[in-house]
């Protein structure tokens, strides 16, 4: 994709300085962030615990229950803390980057990181045409950042700076820790049922708009986030056996910088993470 001409200076400095603002991530956004997902892996580990405490309870007593039952809990809400990042890379399938496959890429977090104050992440691929990225980790230094062949093939150096910018807002933010747990308690209901909102619930509302405002407010070019959500829109549909398809995608919907995939005909009315509220959005800034 051929670059698009830079746009006028004064064009940029008024789109900088209308969302300068949103760069500053407070702690309280941190806070929150880092006290939803202990609920939620404490929520995830509530229900073992109370079936073998009520077990143990039968044939050993109540204190000999309680005690099981609290040993339980702790560690289930340790393991889905320290397991959840992997079974999130289980199930999109990613693999590493391998070095030196793609250093436009590999340049532009390391530029970026600096201006948003983030570690480096570590950097994985998946082998899909369609085009899309997500991050996802339980603290500053394990997370990852994941893109597809399609995002590194159809997006051009501004989109794409958009894209990464977007991602490392939600390092920032520390919406990477909540992602990965949220996806490895709740991937149970979500294949049984379909139901992606419950993931959508457990992430908070409004967090891809707001990551959005971040990464305007960071990059050189705030309208390449638009220009590549825009791309995403009209990328090709995903293949059978695409991680874009079925309930891989319930589960991990709402990870992902564009979550309409597969919605692109259904209007969410009020919904700030869509895709296409969020290009709306942009076109004012």
């Amino acid at each position: 994709m051929p670059l698009r001409a830079a746009p006028s200076t004064q064009r940029s400095r008024s789109l900088v300085t209308s969302a300068s603002y949103s760069l500053e991530v407070g702690s309280r956004e941190i806070s929150a962030n880092r006290r939803r997902a202990r609920a939620i892996c404490a929520t995830g580990a509530l229900g073992p615990a109370a079936i073998v405490g009520i077990g143990a309870g039968i044939g050993l007593g109540t204190i000999a229950a309680v005690v099981i039952a609290v040993v339980v809990f702790v560690g289930v809400a340790v393991g889905i803390w320290q397991g959840a990042s992997r079974l999130v890379v289980r199930l999109i399938h990613a693999t590493p980057l391998a070095p030196g496959t793609a250093p436009m890429l590999t340049n532009m977090v390391d530029g970026l990181c600096p201006t948003f104050g983030v570690r480096v992440p570590s950097l994985m691929v998946i082998d899909d045409a369609v085009p899309n990225a997500c991050s996802f980790g339980r603290g500053s230094s394990h997370v990852r950042l994941v893109v597809t062949t399609g995002l590194l093939d159809r997006l051009g150096v501004i989109e794409l700076e958009g894209v990464i910018g977007h991602e490392l807002a939600h390092v920032k933010r520390h919406d990477t820790v909540v992602s990965a747990v949220a996806v490895a308690v709740l991937a149970p209901i979500v294949w049984v049922t379909g139901r992606d909102d419950w993931v959508h619930r457990a992430l908070g509302r409004g967090r891809e708009y707001r990551a959005d405002e971040i990464a305007a407010a960071a990059v050189r070019y705030p309208p390449g986030l638009r220009d590549a959500l825009a791309a995403m829109q009209n990328g090709p549909v995903p293949a059978p056996g695409s991680v874009f398809t079925g309930r891989s995608l319930a589960i991990t919907r709402w990870l992902w910088v564009d979550p309409s995939i597969g919605r692109r005909d259904q209007h969410r009315l009020g919904d700030l993470d869509a895709s296409d509220v969020r290009i709306a959005v942009l076109d004012e800034w």
